[in-house]
């Protein structure tokens, strides 16, 4: 099988990452956020086209208070820290989710990301934001109704705020679920689940996973 074009990762352990090096919270997520650039080069330069992340669910919102201010000032802190690697390696920033709802501050950030790097072809980093699946389904219907098209297998994908099928799902932290992340994209995707936290989840994982998805054969139903 080839290189998958689109890869979806849900970056789980966190904080227990922090735990475990007794930490705050605050720290394993910025951990998290190293993480995530090494990975986003590495994809980058393996031939992944889409990069897909999931950084804050529409339940997240049911974390303690300090929690939550404490992701929202993430996408703040990624982009004054990690915007110009970012632009020097030539990375396009998508977000999606329910955006209007997110503190002005990281509506800001946000929108400082995606036209900072808009010019950009070749790869894209999407980062989903108080995203849900059901949320994305029930938007996907609204869509349609406004340009009045028929939802079909065809039309439905394209419809969604990703837009395109996931060819590869990777959730790290040990975790055996999809937690409402890109339903609709990721029906034929394959599935892998790793027990390594995400501030560890490395290169070499990333490369020891795609080395097992070369072996497996997607039949799409057949």
């Amino acid at each position: 099988m080839a290189e998958p074009k689109s890869v979806a990762i849900v970056m789980d352990g966190n904080r227990r990452w922090a735990k475990k090096n007794n930490l705050p919270v605050s720290q394993g997520h910025r951990a998290g956020i190293e993480s995530l650039t090494k990975i986003v080069k590495h994809a980058k330069n393996i031939g992944v086209k889409h990069l897909v992340v999931y950084a804050f669910s529409t339940e997240n919102w049911n974390r303690k208070q300090f929690e939550v201010n404490a992701l929202m000032n993430l996408i703040n802190f990624g982009a004054d820290t990690k915007l110009n690697e970012l632009i020097n390696n030539e990375v396009k920033l998508n977000f999606i989710g329910e955006l209007d709802a997110l503190p002005t501050s990281s509506r800001k950030a946000i929108d400082k990301c995606k036209e900072s790097t808009k010019q950009f072809k070749g790869f894209t980093l999407t980062v989903a934001v108080n995203y849900g699946g059901i949320w994305d389904f029930i938007n996907t219907i609204t869509k349609a109704k406004k340009i009045e098209t028929p939802l079909n297998e065809e039309n439905l994908i394209s419809l969604t705020s990703f837009g395109n099928e996931i060819d590869l799902f990777i959730r790290t932290g040990g975790e055996k679920r999809l937690s409402n992340f890109l339903l609709p994209n990721i029906a034929y995707a394959e599935l892998f689940f790793t027990e390594t936290l995400w501030p560890d989840f490395s290169e070499t994982d990333l490369d020891h996973i795609l080395a097992e998805y070369k072996l497996r054969k997607r039949r799409f139903g057949e």
